[in-house]
């Protein structure tokens, strides 16, 4: 199984703080059938650091082969840091060697020009995932965001922690509403711990009812 999206490389975001805690989080990946990781650090703030990304995951990607996982390395990209650092860099941020391109917008808002961006990074060759909608306010308000970014050729992923009830429940509501749809692409763990892969466990069998 493949994860796409998950902040298990060590000590470069809010993710893993330390190797062993990476190691634990392969433990619990292999534990939840996942064979293959992309890490995506985060591109935000001021977690941006591509030579300390390349080489914690040299480190990492070799621990993980000993546990029988493959690795690759992206980021997941916040749309002001990318503005920010410049367009430019987008190519150089895809998933691994592919054209996927992980794309994180606000929780609160969308910016005026979301689409705009899109458009641009498309007429880069990007294929456009957009990371936990769920958790978008306006698509929480209204579906339809969601359509349109379907229409537009985007890719939709959930995070594991929608299943989550209590304060993340608009969040279990807006990925339900979304996975009856058949609006989804992806399931990914988004893991920044070893604790995270039951939820990602519990996602992952709830989505696939739909």
């Amino acid at each position: 199984m493949f994860d796409i999206h998950c902040h298990i490389l060590y000590d470069v975001d809010d993710g893993s703080e330390s190797l062993e805690e990476s190691e634990a989080m392969l433990v619990e990946a292999k534990k939840s059938g996942i064979d293959r990781i992309v890490c995506t650090p985060h591109c935000r703030r001021n977690w941006f650091n591509p030579k300390r990304f390349q080489s914690h995951f040299k480190v990492l990607s070799q621990v993980a082969a000993e546990h029988g996982i493959d690795m690759d390395l992206g980021c997941e990209v916040n749309w002001k840091k990318l503005y920010e650092i410049g367009l430019d860099w987008a190519p150089k941020l895809t998933l691994g060697d592919t054209s996927l391109f992980l794309l994180e917008f606000s929780d609160e808002e969308l910016p005026n020009n979301w689409q705009n961006l899109v458009f641009k990074l498309q007429g880069m060759g990007l294929d456009i995932i957009i990371a936990h909608p769920e958790r978008y306010v306006p698509v929480q308000r209204d579906i339809d965001i969601a359509y349109e970014l379907k229409e537009m050729g985007c890719y939709l992923q959930l995070s594991a922690n929608f299943i989550e009830e209590g304060r993340f429940g608009v969040r279990r509501r807006a990925a339900t509403a979304m996975l009856k749809e058949g609006l989804i692409d992806y399931v990914a763990s988004d893991a920044h711990c070893p604790e995270d892969y039951a939820l990602y466990r519990q996602a992952l069998e709830y989505a696939q009812k739909f």
